[in-house]
C-alpha cells in the first residue's frame, strides 16, 4: 500500500503546525521517509505537594501521584532532554511543602537533565527561592521567571501569580524582558511557558481563573516564531488556536477535572503530564492521563 501524499505525516493528538527548517527530512515516499526528532520532553503541572507523604488532597495523596508519573516516564523507551514544571508545585507554599517537593524533584533530577520550574497561585515565592533555589530573597512580590536554551530552543518560564488571586496576570516589566528575549536569535524557536492559560476554559466557571492580560502576551510574542504556550491550572488537558501560535494546557498531577462537566467544576480521582516531540521543526504534544470516574470531595 502506498502512503505517499496527505496522509503523511500522521498528526499526533496535538499536533502543531509551525514552518520546516528542512524540507528535505520528510520523504513523499513512505518507505523512505524520515522524521528527525529533536527533542523530547515532558511538561508536568499542578503538583500541589504537601508536607508529609500520607498528607491527602481531597483524598489523594499528591506525592504518591508525582511517583506514579516519574514511574510511567521511566517505563517509557523516552529520553527526556528536559522537564517543564509549570507551576502549583504546593499547596499551601510553605517551607514544610517545598522542603518534601525538593525530595522528590531528586527522583527527576536522576535523569540529569534541566527542570524548568514555575509558580502557580498556590505558591510562594521567596520559600520557593528559600528552600529549592537556595536563594536569600527577601520580597515577595519579585517575580520568578527565567529562560533557558536547550540544544537550540529557547524554553522561557512566564511567572503570572498574583497574590490571594486565582486568575494571574503578567507584569509590564515581565513582557519588556520577554520581548528582549524573543530577539535573541533561537535556532529551534522559542517555546513559552506559564501557569495560567492566556486562553477560556470550556469550563466556564474556571474561565474566571485564567490571565487577565492576553493580549499583552499576544501582542509581545507576535512576529516572533513561538511553538506554543504550555499552561496548566483548569487540571485538565485543553488545546486551542492563540494568536499566531497555539495554547497547550497540561492535565494535573494531583487530581483531574473533568471538562465533561462545562456549568461547574467537578475534580475526579486521576493524574496526568504532557509528552512532547520537536520534530524537523513541529511540535508534537502528547497528553497522557490515567483517570476514574471517582469525584472527589
Amino acid at each position: 500500500m502506498d502512503f505517499a501524499g496527505p496522509f503523511w505525516p500522521w498528526p499526533a493528538p496535538y499536533h502543531v503546525a509551525q514552518p520546516l527548517y528542512d524540507p528535505t527530512l520528510y520523504n513523499p515516499n513512505w518507505k523512505g521517509a524520515t522524521i528527525m526528532t529533536d527533542l523530547t520532553f515532558v511538561h508536568l503541572s499542578d503538583l500541589h505537594i504537601l508536607p508529609e507523604p500520607d498528607d491527602l488532597l481531597k483524598d489523594q495523596r499528591p506525592g504518591e501521584k508525582l511517583r506514579n508519573v516519574i514511574r510511567i516516564i521511566r517505563n517509557m523507551t523516552i529520553n527526556p532532554d528536559f522537564f517543564v514544571l509549570s507551576g502549583d508545585l504546593a499547596n499551601d507554599g510553605d517551607d514544610a511543602e517545598y522542603k518534601r517537593l525538593n525530595t522528590l524533584l531528586d527522583e527527576l533530577r536522576d535523569f540529569d537533565v534541566p527542570l524548568i520550574l514555575g509558580l502557580g497561585n498556590h505558591d510562594r515565592r521567596l520559600p520557593f527561592r528559600r528552600v529549592v533555589l537556595g536563594e536569600e530573597a527577601t520580597e515577595e512580590s519579585q517575580r520568578y521567571y527565567h529562560s533557558a536554551m536547550i540544544a537550540g530552543l529557547r524554553v522561557i518560564m512566564l511567572d503570572s501569580k498574583v497574590p490571594d488571586a486565582v486568575y494571574g496576570d503578567l507584569d509590564a516589566a515581565q513582557l519588556a524582558w520577554l520581548a528582549e528575549e524573543l530577539r535573541q536569535p533561537a535556532p529551534l524557536g522559542n517555546l513559552i511557558a506559564v501557569h495560567h492559560p492566556p486562553v477560556f476554559s470550556t469550563v466556564e466557571p474556571l474561565n474566571e481563573h485564567c490571565l487577565r492580560n492576553p493580549d499583552a502576551l499576544a501582542q509581545t510574542i507576535a512576529g516572533h516564531h513561538v511553538h506554543a504556550i504550555l499552561s496548566g491550572h483548569i487540571h485538565y488537558p485543553h488545546l486551542t488556536s492563540f494568536h499566531e501560535t497555539i495554547s497547550i494546557t497540561s492535565p494535573a498531577v494531583a487530581y483531574m477535572i473533568d471538562p465533561g462537566s462545562q456549568h461547574e467544576i467537578n475534580a475526579k480521582d486521576g493524574w496526568g503530564f504532557t509528552l512532547c516531540s520537536l520534530r524537523g521543526g513541529q511540535l508534537y504534544a502528547n497528553p497522557i492521563t490515567v483517570h476514574s470516574y471517582d469525584n472527589l470531595s
